[in-house]
């Protein structure tokens, strides 16, 4: 896989540890890392053209958050789902979610709820089509697309660790059950949106 062609050109601003901290961070929440693919420090080193450090920095972050694992030979594996994990994660989201969406209503504008429709016309394109990786990543851009309007330094990040804990797993249970039964709400989030009704919403 040319994983460097599934992650964003490297901003110049960044440093190399940020970099591929963010790039493995979009790797995995867009679902091309699933539960149990494991790679080593060399192999993407070589994949993002850096050296080790960084990448080994970049995991070792990735693994305090829960969204990656190191196996006993060395490699690098992406956490594989258990039913009290996900028990866990289940209850964080549905308590945190909520009210991060919440707290960004009042500083959501007209030009976000543009951009949050056509987001959600290209993740209707993408179930209509079977387009599991593309439903993926339009799944979190609309989902965080309200959370960032806001400003939480503190829920937010939490949000964004448990979806890194979660989205390897959603892409095997959207591969498996097919896009077109997984059954979104963003339309009447949207209309919650435009009538400011944060308990709708």
């Amino acid at each position: 896989m040319d994983i460097l062609s599934k992650v964003e050109p490297r901003d110049l601003k960044l440093n190399a540890n940020e970099w591929v901290y963010n790039s493995l961070c979009q790797l995995i929440l867009s679902g091309e890392f699933v539960p149990g693919i494991s790679f080593t420090f060399r192999g993407i080193a070589n994949s993002f053209g850096v050296s080790t450090m960084p990448v080994r920095e970049a995991a070792n972050r990735l693994i305090s958050e829960g969204a990656l694992d190191m196996s006993e030979k060395r490699r690098i594996t992406v956490s594989q789902m258990t039913q009290s994990k996900f028990d866990e994660l289940k209850v964080a989201r549905l308590n945190l979610e909520p009210h991060l969406a919440g707290l960004a209503l009042n500083h959501i504008n007209s030009k976000r709820v543009n951009l949050l429709i056509n987001i959600d016309k290209n993740l209707d394109y993408a179930i209509s089509t079977g387009n599991v990786v593309d439903y993926i990543k339009y799944n979190y851009q609309f989902h965080f697309g309200i959370y960032e309007a806001g400003s939480s330094p503190v829920l937010l990040p939490l949000v964004r660790t448990l979806w890194l804990r979660f989205s390897p797993f959603y892409r095997i249970v959207a591969g498996r059950a097919g896009t077109q039964t997984m059954k979104d709400f963003h339309k009447s989030a949207i209309d919650a949106i435009k009538d400011k009704d944060s308990v709708a919403l």
